[in-house]
């Protein structure tokens, strides 16, 4: 086959071959070629032919070759830039991009550093957004980041997501955005951790006194007057206000409430209940699928389409007229394998997908388990497993307290049945909840930040009134249900009409 040109320079690449380049890193050697280097940025160019930046190389004036110890970058890394430089394709991921950025800072290469900033640009995570603000001074980049804390409740469930930043004024910014992805009391315990965290470098006791010291010019930023009542609750008892800007946040509070007595909030981008457009995949008998759908509703939740999954599959683009498809079964799926396929589409898409457990997730080929790519590629939260039932069990301990799923979420008591699979949590799961057994109760995973999220209720969703076996009315179950479809579906990224 005929080598292309792409082909002809990436074989040149650490190649002795008429190299007149020696790259010493991690006590390794990479050969180069000058011309093909100095073509790729203004540093190497100044080295090569205007015999500047004598401090960072050697030259042996006899074989014409110049010599460079490179210790900013790995062996790997250095190469994945290198080839760059010779074939002019990117190699760009997660774990090269920060340092190949800093690098082509140092040592100007102007085009491989736009890359890396259109790379980070579209791969913001909570992971990485505040090394973005405190690292790179690029202003497109920089804008993309703050729009990602304005959008997105992500980094704000992230615990430490101030802890280790070095500079107060982006703080002071990011707690000042008008619009923030997420409840203001978020705001509020990212700020408390990032005090606990000076507090500790500092040698100082952990105590309400030494963190309003630390943190005295950033607690006035918190806006309490945008807080509901259990918030504002939440914040009282830390007792890093006094008694009087308490008192004068609850009179603003107060005039924040609109004529149906909601408080206006931050204005996270986070759909209300009552517009959030659902899709219920249930494969089972129609009584079964009006008492389910009776029991969310009663909750606020109204925009539900049912579809029988028994009788259809539906299709990527009708699920995707919907913030968050909600399964579940007891009969067979139409198709078990379609039925996971299409979900992973949507879910890659950004749709967010809730799963009551039972029977869906057994580890077996039944026709009523869910197949296909959303249990085969790496989505769920919880592994497949076998099902339990006949011994009663209820609501354990709660692992995520300030998740908004288990919000208010006081008491469910499973009935006689408590029917739940004996799954585990999968690799980058997070376990929200546990049945009293022990058991995964709530659990959640989200494969990629593009991504929608992935819940899974370990449950089988009817309640009492359909029989005394299923869960029991009394309790919480219909908020548990509500609360992991309106959170999944503020995970969404869709956008829909």
């Amino acid at each position: 086959m005929d080598q292309t040109i792409y082909d002809v320079f990436k074989g040149l690449l650490n190649n002795k071959d008429m190299h007149d380049v020696v790259l010493k890193v991690d006590g390794s050697t990479i050969y180069a070629h000058s011309l093909v280097l100095a073509s790729s940025g203004e540093f190497w160019k100044q080295c090569f032919y205007e015999g500047k930046n004598k401090d960072f190389y050697s030259f042996d004036s006899k074989n014409q070759k110049w010599t460079f110890e490179i210790s900013d970058l790995s062996k790997a890394h250095l190469l994945d830039l290198l080839e760059f430089c010779y074939t002019r394709v990117p190699k760009l991921r997660d774990d090269n991009v920060v340092r190949t950025f800093k690098f082509c800072e140092k040592f100007p290469m102007e085009v491989m550093k736009n890359h890396c900033g259109e790379f980070l640009a579209k791969n913001i995570t909570e992971n990485n957004v505040m090394e973005i603000l405190q690292e790179f001074k690029v202003k497109s980049l920089e804008e993309q980041a703050f729009k990602y804390l304005a959008e997105d409740v992500a980094p704000w469930k992230k615990k430490d997501l101030f802890v280790g930043c070095q500079d107060p004024e982006l703080i002071t910014k990011i707690i000042k955005i008008e619009q923030i992805g997420a409840p203001e009391l978020f705001v509020f315990r990212r700020l408390v951790e990032y005090g606990k965290d000076l507090c500790k470098k500092e040698g100082m006791e952990e105590n309400p006194e030494n963190l309003k010291s630390v943190l005295g010019d950033y607690l006035p930023l918190i806006r309490l007057d945008l807080m509901t009542r259990k918030e504002f609750s939440e914040i009282s008892k830390t007792m890093l206000y006094t008694i009087e800007q308490l008192c004068d946040a609850s009179f603003k509070t107060l005039s924040n409430f609109d004529c149906k007595k909601h408080p206006i909030s931050r204005g996270p981008p986070i759909i209300k209940k009552e517009r959030m457009k659902i899709l219920h995949m249930s494969a089972n008998g129609q009584d079964w699928c009006e008492n389910t759908k009776k029991s969310i509703m009663s909750t606020g939740i109204s925009q539900i389409t049912m579809i029988n999954a028994e009788t259809q599959t539906p299709t990527l683009e009708e699920m995707l007229k919907h913030h968050v498809v909600w399964v579940n079964s007891c009969r067979s799926f139409h198709n078990p394998q379609e039925v996971g396929d299409r979900l992973a589409s949507f879910v890659e898409a950004g749709g967010s997908v809730v799963i009551c457990a039972a029977h869906t997730l057994r580890n077996d080929n039944a026709k009523w388990v869910m197949q296909g790519r959303l249990t085969t590629g790496g989505f769920l939260p919880m592994s497949k497993g076998a099902l339990k039932q006949g011994k009663r069990s209820k609501l354990g301990a709660i692992i995520q307290k300030e998740h908004l799923i288990v919000e208010n979420v006081k008491k469910f008591e499973g009935g006689r049945f408590s029917s739940r699979i004996l799954g585990q949590p999968t690799e980058g799961a997070e376990l929200i909840a546990k049945w009293s057994d022990g058991t995964p109760l709530i659990l959640e995973k989200k494969k990629g930040e593009r991504y929608g999220v992935v819940v899974v209720l370990n449950i089988r969703p009817p309640n009492s009134d359909l029989d005394r076996k299923y869960w029991n009315k009394k309790t919480d179950g219909a908020l548990m249900i509500a609360n992991a479809v309106e959170y999944a579906g503020g995970e969404s990224k869709l956008k829909i009409d």
